[in-house]
């Protein structure tokens, strides 16, 4: 249902080249954008795949497939841990954030705190990120025997 909280969980952002620095996403990458209300990113759990990395080329594949959406191979996807990225806020600048359905696995972050500082504090969550041309089915491990 859209606009229902999502708790916890990991998120993916699409960071366009310009907003990374030596591959690293920066603060401009989790900036709104003129006019919006939130901070689009994806939610991993929704494609159920066994690994992050599975997840991610999930994602990728929707947002172009799905949407039309075209992955610069210079982009990434910044993935974050959302409980994480909230409790770390709340610490930093007692600010909360908030993370809602929109039309899964599409999700929005909401916040009424300065955007650039916001922005900040969550390239600081960044746990891992993966550069586009670096995500196809080929970097995945055949399954282990059983």
């Amino acid at each position: 249902m859209a606009n229902e909280e999502i708790k916890k969980g990991y998120i993916t952002r699409y960071c366009k080249p310009s907003s990374l620095n030596n591959g690293i996403p920066d603060s401009s990458a989790f900036r709104r954008r003129n006019g919006e209300k939130y901070v689009s990113v994806h939610l991993l759990e929704f494609f159920q795949k066994q690994t992050e990395l599975e997840n991610v080329i999930e994602v990728k594949k929707y947002m172009t497939e799905k949407s039309g959406f075209k992955c610069r191979p210079n982009g990434s996807f910044a993935v974050l841990d959302l409980e994480q990225s909230k409790e770390y806020i709340l610490e930093q600048i007692s600010a909360e954030i908030s993370c809602k359905e929109k039309n899964l696995p599409h999700c929005g972050i909401f916040h009424e705190a300065d955007d650039f500082l916001i922005a900040e504090l969550l390239a600081e969550c960044v746990l891992n990120n993966y550069l586009v041309k670096n995500l196809d089915d080929s970097n995945i491990p055949p399954p282990s025997p059983s």
